[in-house]
């Protein structure tokens, strides 16, 4: 498995939100159609402090595709409106509701920290109703981040107050290496 950790919220509530969409039966399925070792890391006990494979986490999206049917973008986006969901504290809700949703965008570096030890993300622009997002990423994200950041950026901004999100398709340019730069504008009524 490549060496891209991912923190334990991206496991844990994915677990969660696979077992409450589509059932434990189907779950346990996804489980019996990972390969090894990503399906060792799904059936240990999953830790939201616990680091993780993030290759684990694409297989995972894979099985689900193939035993669900599910449009892996689709389902990526609602995963994590789910994720963000439950891993913002009550204490964040309740000041998101009071801030503006770019506000809740330009904390996006400090939550990148709390999901992925790989990769780092800047907020270049933020104001009413428009930012900007640029994430200097390995390969190993390229598919997975559009459906990610629309589904979490959209439920930030709702619970900021905000409406109507559109993440637009990124910028896209390889650095060398394994590293690629990619730009999402964001938009949304305030």
């Amino acid at each position: 498995m490549q060496d891209v950790l991912a923190r334990g919220p991206n496991f844990v509530y994915a677990a969660e939100f696979i077992r409450e969409r589509h059932g434990e039966d189907r779950w346990q399925r996804i489980l019996e159609a990972l390969p090894e070792p990503a399906g060792k890391v799904w059936r240990e006990p999953l830790l939201v402090t616990g680091t993780y494979p993030f290759q684990a986490f694409k297989d995972m999206l894979t099985a689900l595709e193939r035993v669900v049917g599910a449009v892996p973008s689709e389902e990526t986006a609602r995963m994590y409106e789910h994720i963000a969901d439950r891993s913002l504290t009550t204490v964040h809700k309740f000041f998101f509701r009071f801030a503006e949703p770019s506000f809740v965008i330009k904390r996006y570096p400090i939550l990148w920290q709390r999901f992925f030890l790989a990769g780092k993300v800047e907020v270049p622009v933020a104001g009413p109703g428009h930012a900007e997002l640029e994430f200097e990423l390995p390969e190993i994200f390229l598919d997975w981040l559009g459906p990610a950041c629309a589904g979490y950026s959209k439920r930030a901004v709702e619970l900021a107050g905000g409406s109507d999100f559109i993440l637009s398709q990124p910028e896209r340019k390889h650095l060398g290496d394994d590293i690629y730069r990619l730009t999402y504008e964001l938009t949304w009524k305030e």
